[in-house]
């Protein structure tokens, strides 16, 4: 996917390739607070270590996206936006809080224990029941050019890798509202949302509902201390037809 004109710069939207993960883990240290705020210091060595694997591993699957600008006779060099886009089975959460118990790192523990709390806490393996789920994740600055734009190339075509492979189900985890209004345009739905606060010795989160549009009074008090949102986003791409057996007899629901 290759959008500009002469006088914008020229955009393309392509699969990253294991020769890309140095670039793409540089880009990642540099805006990690997109993904994460409050969870990652940008100087902690630690922080890079985990943060290094993660998308290491991630790039490994060969799912994630990657928006480049052309420069001049440089050609494609320039990482405008990554889509870390990785499959995530019901088991994720529980690998992901047994290996937490094996780093010493207060900042690194805290942001792997809630990566963890966020893929178990929308239970959409046992609503949707399905096995196999594309988590995306988008790093985007908001002050690069057409940014808005990028968010939106790179969420097509993370659902075309979606639906090209068979994921009866993509989630978006965003933790800025006008990225998830550009998604929305998408046809995705909000399905989980909560604020979060970071603490010293833990993280707080406050559980936001959706269907309500005005807070209490307690809630309004407790809004001042929160830091950051984090909304999840999803699209069903396959529907499925559930086999049940019941009395002998097989029956689809």
């Amino acid at each position: 996917m290759v959008q500009g004109t002469a006088d914008d710069p020229v955009l393309r939207v392509r699969r990253a390739r294991p020769a890309d993960i140095t670039r793409v883990i540089r880009f990642v240290k540099d805006n990690v607070r997109l993904a994460w705020p409050g969870l990652v210091n940008q100087n902690s060595t630690s922080n890079h270590v985990v943060m290094s694997d993660f998308v290491a591993r991630t790039l490994a699957q060969g799912h994630s996206m990657l928006a480049e600008q052309q420069e001049g006779k440089r050609g494609w060099s320039q990482i405008r936006g990554v889509a870390i886009n990785t499959c995530v089975c019901p088991w994720d959460a529980s690998l992901l809080e047994k290996w937490a118990k094996c780093v010493r790192c207060i900042q690194s523990k805290k942001m792997m224990l809630f990566t963890a709390h966020c893929l178990r806490a929308p239970e959409l393996h046992d609503k949707y029941r399905v096995q196999n789920i594309l988590q995306v994740i988008l790093l985007v600055p908001p002050d690069s050019p057409r940014s808005a734009e990028v968010v939106y190339m790179l969420a097509k075509k993370s659902i075309h890798r979606g639906r090209e492979l068979g994921f009866p189900l993509l989630r978006f985890d965003v933790t800025d509202e006008p990225i998830a209004k550009i998604l929305e345009h998408l046809q995705l739905k909000r399905e989980y949302a909560f604020n979060y606060e970071v603490l010293p010795a833990d993280i707080r989160v406050y559980r936001m509902d959706l269907n309500k549009d005005e807070k209490s009074s307690n809630e309004k008090k407790e809004t001042k201390k929160i830091m950051s949102p984090c909304i999840l986003l999803f699209l069903v791409l396959k529907k499925y037809k559930f086999l049940r057996i019941y009395n002998g007899i097989y029956e689809f629901i």
